[in-house]
């Protein structure tokens, strides 16, 4: 009975925990669909820990057993389980910019498997073939109870694998720590999981995903602190950070160029168009960026400076393959422009400072040798 109780305790504290997140959420300024999925999904688990505290009330034998109401308390959860791995697997795939999951078409074929679930779990009621009880009480295991495992499971598995794919086959340095997390994230409840069905009056499960779902909600916070917000490329503060270890430890093999990226005449897109139109320019030079440093693999840092201004902090085997990169970003913006038909032209200069590991200067000197450059070619080229 004491253990019951501490059961219960254990789920109103985790009840707490996620009722304070949702209520940041709810009071916050992003509205983005990740954090609409997220936000889906706690009060999924909210449910699901009402309901995991009132199974371990009535297993107890605090509350009343009937054949019928333990077959409720039973399916209830086991469907708050299968749609909370529904929402993990869609939001990890929205974070990892799968942008076909949101559609209509796709949010119903990746929810097959869950139809499939629930539909086995309400015919437990009937067949037997998921569980059943037994003249004692005690629940029993059908044929189909492996599948009904299976599905939850492999929703957050595949998602995790994704994750940890990506976060060592992306070029971005902030994207690094967002993958790594999304494969950590949908792995917890799953070992936690495993574990709560060998104890089971230990509300591993509670705790698991309590866990992961704070861990998630931390790295968003951290997120919106180290990334700009237009453009979703890294913001100055992150930019600083990431030079300052740069400069600290050189890679054996490798030169390090900060890279001014600025573009042509754009007080006078927002002063004829409007800055509507201006911020559009901001992301269309950001995309084409992030499409150019896409080519080599971890060793471009894409940063918005400040204003018109980015700065990429590249690693690069010869300077030849800087020129390369700055030649490719003012093409890909060219190409971007003409495709989304804009009412005027838009280009870039490019500034480009190597770093001496031998002579070591300040950040500032070294973004200011940039400039110089980016001045230089400014005035080349008119």
């Amino acid at each position: 009975m004491v253990e019951v109780y501490f059961y219960v305790q254990a789920n109103l504290a985790c009840i707490a925990i996620l009722g304070l997140i949702l209520y940041k959420i709810n009071h916050g300024i992003d509205r983005q669909t990740s954090t609409v999925i997220l936000r889906r999904l706690i009060y999924v688990l909210l449910a699901y820990f009402f309901t995991d505290s009132n199974w371990a009330l009535l297993e107890g034998g605090v509350f009343p057993r009937t054949k019928l109401v333990m077959y409720v308390s039973t399916i209830i959860p086991y469907i708050l389980i299968v749609c909370s791995s529904f929402y993990w697997f869609v939001y990890c795939e929205i974070i990892q910019q799968n942008k076909y999951i949101i559609t209509k078409k796709g949010m119903f074929i990746s929810s097959i498997p869950i139809i499939v679930a629930v539909v086995l779990i309400v015919s437990a009621t009937f067949t037997g073939i998921v569980f059943y009880f037994d003249e004692s009480g005690r629940i029993q295991y059908g044929p189909f109870y492996s599948i009904l495992v299976l599905i939850p499971v492999g929703y957050m598995v595949y998602a995790s694998i994704r994750g940890f794919y990506r976060a060592y086959h992306e070029g971005r340095y902030l994207d690094h720590s967002v993958y790594l997390v999304i494969g950590v994230f949908p792995l917890i409840p799953v070992i936690t999981g495993v574990l709560q069905a060998i104890f089971i009056y230990i509300p591993f499960m509670c705790y698991g995903a309590t866990f992961s779902v704070l861990l998630v909600y931390l790295t968003n916070l951290e997120n919106l602190i180290s990334m700009d917000s237009l453009t979703q490329v890294n913001n100055r503060n992150q930019m600083h950070r990431y030079l300052i270890r740069k400069m600290k430890n050189e890679t054996p093999g490798l030169s390090l160029y900060l890279m001014i990226v600025d573009i042509d005449h754009f007080r006078e897109i927002n002063e004829i168009y409007g800055h509507i139109e201006g911020d559009k320019a901001l992301v269309r030079v950001a995309n084409a960026m992030k499409d150019a440093c896409q080519a080599h693999r971890n060793r471009f840092f894409v940063s918005r400076f400040g204003g018109d201004e980015f700065i990429i902090i590249a690693e690069t085997e010869y300077k030849g393959e800087v020129n390369w990169l700055s030649d490719k970003i003012r093409s890909n913006v060219k190409y971007m422009n003409e495709k989304a038909e804009a009412p005027y032209d838009l280009s870039v200069c490019v500034g480009i400072a190597e770093y001496d590991y031998s002579s070591p200067v300040p950040i500032p000197s070294l973004i200011a040798r940039a400039d110089t450059d980016l001045y230089h070619m400014k005035h080349a080229r008119t």
